[in-house]
């Protein structure tokens, strides 16, 4: 099955159904603050509507965030329907003291790993069982 990709203003966005697995990669230079945060979500959803799945999201090396922000994603709606797992991509070091911070701190509740290598993140994330599925026994 062929990727499907979406451009956004704030991200790129792309979907292997295969795998179950939205990749979003944020655009680099930018701060992320409620509005932006709340628009990234609304992409998501517009992408894979209610469908439960993994995602990998790319922070790349120069995206900042406040911590209303984080606060936001972390309490989500959507995100704690939908999102089976995320798997965090940073590749500078401010960027994953952030990112770890967030999740020592805000502990979301979507199972929530950070990582460096690409094919590291994605093989993680599709070990993580889909706890909806496991409980209902589907």
């Amino acid at each position: 099955m062929p990727i499907k990709s979406f451009s956004y203003p704030l991200a790129e966005l792309s979907y292997d159904e295969e795998k179950n697995v939205l990749f979003f990669k944020v655009k680099q230079e930018i701060e992320v603050d409620v509005k932006e945060i709340q628009d990234m979500i609304a992409y998501a959803k517009e992408v894979m509507g209610e469908k439960r799945h993994y995602c990998v999201v790319d922070f790349g090396s120069s995206v900042m965030s406040t911590t209303e922000a984080r606060e936001v994603y972390a309490a989500s709606d959507y995100i704690q329907k939908n999102r089976i797992a995320d798997a965090f991509l940073v590749k500078s070091l401010a960027l994953r003291l952030v990112a770890n911070f967030f999740i020592q701190v805000t502990k979301p509740k979507v199972k929530t790993r950070l990582f460096t290598d690409e094919s590291l993140a994605l093989t993680w994330l599709l070990q993580q069982k889909d706890q909806v599925m496991v409980s209902s026994g589907q």
